[in-house]
C-alpha cells in the first residue's frame, strides 16, 4: 500500500462538528525496515481532551512519547525474500531517524529485534506475519487475526508469498526498568 485516504473530523471554536482534513497520506520506507512501509495516520503524546479540533503534529516522534500518548498507523511488509538488509547500518539508522523520528530508538539492529514502551493493538489486514518472541517461540498471524503486544521483545517477518499489511495502534506506557533493564528503551 503506497498511500491511504485519511479523513479527520473535529470541533471548531464555536462547537460545530467539521471535517478538518481529507487527504492522501503517503507511505514512507525507513531504510532500517528493509523495504517495509509505514503510513502514519494519527497520534498525540497525551490523552485527548475533548472537544478536540482534530489537528495534530505531523513532525512528532514515531512512537508515543510516554504514558497516555498514542499512534495509529499501517505497516506494509513485502515477503521476506524481498526485504533488504542495509549495507551501511549507520546511514540507514540516520535516514530512518529523519523520516520517522524515534523509530531508530526501537529498531536499530538489522535483524529487526525490538521492543517499545507501548501496548500495541494489531490487526492483520492482508497476508501473514510471523511474530517471534525472545523465548524463541513463533506464531503466524493471518488476515483477520489480532495481536495485543504488551512490551515484549519481538521480531516480525513476512514468510508469505505476497505483501502483508497490519493496522496498529500504539498506546504509550511506563516501563519498569527494574524488571526490563536488559532492553534499550528510549522514549
Amino acid at each position: 500500500m503506497e498511500s491511504i485516504r485519511r479523513v479527520i473530523s473535529g470541533i471548531d471554536p464555536d462547537g460545530k462538528s467539521i471535517f478538518v482534513s481529507d487527504e492522501e497520506v503517503a507511505a514512507i520506507k525507513p531504510p532500517i525496515l528493509g523495504g517495509a512501509g509505514l503510513i502514519d495516520l494519527f497520534g498525540e503524546d497525551q490523552p485527548p481532551v475533548l472537544p478536540f479540533d482534530g489537528h495534530h503534529d505531523e513532525s512528532r516522534r514515531y512512537f508515543p512519547n510516554g504514558p497516555g500518548g498514542y499512534r495509529y498507523t499501517l505497516f506494509t511488509y513485502p515477503p521476506q525474500s524481498q526485504m533488504v538488509v542495509p549495507d551501511d547500518l549507520e546511514a540507514a539508522i540516520a535516514e530512518s531517524a529523519r523520516v520517522a523520528p524515534g523509530l531508530e530508538d526501537a529498531v536499530s539492529e538489522p535483524d529487526g529485534w525490538h521492543y517499545t514502551p507501548t501496548v500495541d493493538l494489531e490487526y492483520v489486514i492482508e497476508g501473514e506475519f510471523t511474530l517471534t518472541l525472545d523465548d524463541g517461540v513463533s506464531k503466524v498471524l493471518k488476515a483477520g487475526d489480532v495481536m495485543v503486544q504488551c512490551g515484549a521483545k519481538h521480531s516480525w517477518v513476512n514468510n508469505g508469498p505476497g505483501q502483508a499489511t497490519m493496522l496498529l495502534i500504539f498506546i504509550g506506557g511506563t516501563m519498569d526498568e527494574s524488571r526490563f533493564g536488559r532492553y534499550k528503551i528510549e522514549a
